[in-house]
């Protein structure tokens, strides 16, 4: 459970189970430091909001602390990082951060730039997704201005950005609970038609279409999205999220190139499940991208 960060969201359930005292006991652990952790980032994540406000530069907040409120219980929903969006004014947001708040920023990744600041690293995108892998995200991240901020927004943005997480490592367990909640949230909100164009257009279709099935079996959510479904694909996919597929590696140098590239050629089935581009334009985009940012082959993806 701890590597799919829903300890702390099954705590209260396993404490009603009649487990051992030394099983019960850490699950209960990991839900109060989850909550505690909770409220600190969002006082963190105020007080960056204000400060940038203060200069004239409004903030959205992504992913994490924005995806716990449609939790029953928001500070139960795990999360690490701040994922912020300064709506095209990142390099003065960046400029802000380092000249009031005093952070070191650094700017190693194509779409954001990162900095820690009373504990808590900060991602401040200056794109809702990487423009530079694959290519058809270019054409992707245009849509997602158009239509931002809104729920239709929301929905593709959280696909987009588990897709790319799937095609590079994996998803967790939690992944699909965000996924399941907000759709659930949003549900009257949301433009489903534009939505299931938009998922089939940019080849994300099995992939979809094996989150809504797993979603409906194994947390009785039905998601307003009806797509033709590989059965076997639904297994691997679910199999994946739940244990991995590819061993992590903290190799540097050549040995970590050589592993990055057997990781790539294992992959290749995740790729077909979530990318239009054709492998061909897949793997210059991703070369191109590692030699423009080098530090980019030290990321965890």
């Amino acid at each position: 459970m701890q590597q799919n960060h829903v300890a702390a969201m099954t705590a209260d359930t396993m404490a009603a189970l009649d487990v051992p005292r030394e099983v019960k006991i850490p699950w209960l652990a990991e839900r109060d430091k989850a909550a505690r952790w909770h409220r600190y980032q969002r006082e963190v994540q105020q007080e960056i909001v204000d400060t940038m406000k203060h200069h004239g530069i409004e903030t959205l907040v992504l992913k994490g602390t924005n995806t716990a409120q449609y939790y029953p219980v928001p500070e139960l929903r795990e999360f690490g990082d701040l994922d912020l969006y300064f709506y095209d004014r990142h390099d003065e947001a960046d400029r802000v951060a380092h000249e009031k708040l005093k952070a070191a920023v650094g700017n190693d990744a194509h779409h954001h730039s990162k900095y820690d600041y009373r504990g808590i690293t900060i991602e401040s995108h200056y794109d809702f997704v990487n423009t530079h892998y694959p290519p058809s995200n270019r054409r992707y991240e245009t849509l997602l201005k158009e239509i931002c901020p809104s729920p239709t927004f929301e929905v593709l943005f959280l696909l987009r950005h588990m897709a790319g997480h799937f095609a590079a490592a994996r998803i967790t367990l939690r992944d699909l609970v965000d996924w399941a909640l907000t759709c659930r949230a949003l549900s009257d909100k949301v433009d489903w038609g534009r939505v299931q164009d938009i998922v089939t257009e940019y080849g994300m279709a099995p992939f979809v279409s094996a989150l809504d099935d797993i979603a409906e079996r194994r947390l009785g959510y039905s998601i307003p999205v009806r797509l033709v479904h590989d059965d076997d694909a639904v297994e691997k996919v679910e199999r994946d999220m739940v244990y991995g597929s590819v061993d992590s590696s903290k190799a540097d140098g050549i040995k970590r190139l050589i592993w990055k590239s057997r990781r790539w050629r294992a992959m290749a089935w995740k790729r077909g499940m979530v990318y239009s581009d054709s492998p061909m334009a897949l793997w210059f985009s991703s070369l191109s991208s590692h030699a423009e940012k080098p530090q980019s082959f030290l990321h965890k993806q």
